[in-house]
């Protein structure tokens, strides 16, 4: 199925894993800049600031992966032990609560990151 929004992207799902796109979502919409644009990239929810992607997240079967650039990985790293990642991800398995403080403090610093006046 080929979707062309985030709305529909997460409307696909039901239950829980929905309700953990949307709260992934909506932490990244109350906290970037009102210049954001919403895509689906890579057939993934994707928020991008001018033509610079900041997040994309995903639901897979056992996790939610959130993608908020391998320097932010890096930054956070010891804050993310017990959690799956890659160069690029980070993999919040479905049978755990979503840190949600981390993901909130996670967008503030990649957003933090930005040049002057795309904040």
């Amino acid at each position: 199925m080929t979707v062309n929004s985030i709305a529909e992207y997460i409307d696909q799902y039901d239950g829980e894993v929905q309700q953990r796109l949307l709260t992934v979502y909506e932490l990244i919409r109350s906290a970037a800049p009102h210049t954001a644009v919403e895509s689906i990239s890579w057939r993934m929810p994707t928020f991008k600031l001018d033509t610079e992607p900041l997040f994309f997240f995903t639901a897979a079967k056992r996790h939610i992966s959130f993608y908020p650039t391998a320097e932010v990985i890096a930054h956070f790293d010891s804050d993310l032990d017990g959690y799956g990642t890659t160069e690029h991800a980070i993999q919040f398995p479905h049978n755990a609560p979503l840190p949600i403080e981390l993901i909130r403090q996670i967008i503030d610093w990649r957003l933090q990151q930005l040049p002057s006046g795309n904040s």
